[in-house]
């Protein structure tokens, strides 16, 4: 009886996803934060249509060059950088933000790096500050549940 009640409230939960729609991104981000998305679990249902979406993903991809002296001296900084912006379209406003590089500061040469490291720590900052809390904070909606930010 309970493992029927419990698989009653874990499908009305996974049918409750909020809807993501990800904005083609300067850099071509948007393709590595689609993927850590379905990596890390993130609770949304990502959709390809912005009308159909409860919340829409911006960003940008900075590829800075290196210069011969940031690697003699030691001063190197990250190589690609990147930012998000969740914004909700019903009230026009921006819900979240982060920013990531890919720099790591051991062990460089042995750890990926580029586009796929700023997407994997853009996707698990978003993951800990903004859906953290979020699954158990639902409100309703004319076309489903929408996260409420805690």
């Amino acid at each position: 009886m309970f493992k029927l009640i419990g698989f009653v409230l874990l499908a009305g939960i996974a049918s409750a996803q909020t809807r993501l729609y990800i904005s083609p991104m300067e850099g071509s981000l948007d393709g590595f934060i689609a993927a850590e998305i379905i990596k890390q679990h993130i609770p949304v249902k990502v959709v390809i249509s912005e009308s159909d979406a409860d919340l829409i993903l911006v960003g940008k991809s900075i590829k800075a060059d290196d210069k011969w002296y940031q690697v003699a001296f030691r001063t190197a900084k990250d190589k690609n950088e990147g930012n998000l912006r969740m914004i909700d379209p019903r009230t026009k406003t921006m819900v979240w933000a982060g920013e990531a590089g890919d720099r790591s500061l051991m062990y460089n040469m042995y750890r990926r790096g580029g586009q796929r490291k700023v997407a994997e720590r853009l996707v698990k900052r978003m993951k800990d500050e903004y859906f953290r809390n979020a699954v158990l904070e639902r409100t309703p909606t004319a076309s489903g549940y929408h996260l409420a930010k805690p």
